[in-house]
């Protein structure tokens, strides 16, 4: 089956607490991540990159504060439809499918 965690990491912008929530999360072996208050700027998206993460969906807000990220391991044959995000970084909306079953994914902080 898929496993699903959610996670008030209450920030990830320090390289050495990012690497160790990565770590966990990976350790977890968790399908699919909902994390929450990242504190990630837009253009910090590629910080949710891991050999182990296949797809990372993200919204962010224009200071480190908010955030909300949904991360897919690798090898879970999510297939992408369309993305709703907030200006203000508190919730991601993916639509997509997963096993040829219409899926709904929404984080919130």
């Amino acid at each position: 089956g898929i496993t699903f965690c959610s996670w008030n990491v209450k920030g990830i912008n320090e390289p050495i607490k990012r690497g160790k929530v990565l770590a966990h999360l990976k350790a977890l072996k968790t399908d699919v991540i909902f994390l929450q208050e990242t504190h990630l700027k837009k253009d910090a998206k590629h910080r949710l990159k891991a050999k182990w993460i296949d797809k990372a969906y993200h919204s962010s807000f224009t200071h480190k504060s908010r955030g909300v990220a949904i991360l897919i391991r690798k090898g879970i044959p999510f297939k992408h439809i369309s993305t709703i995000t907030d200006s203000d970084g508190r919730y991601i909306i993916l639509i997509g499918e997963l096993y040829a079953q219409k899926l709904t994914l929404i984080n919130v902080c």
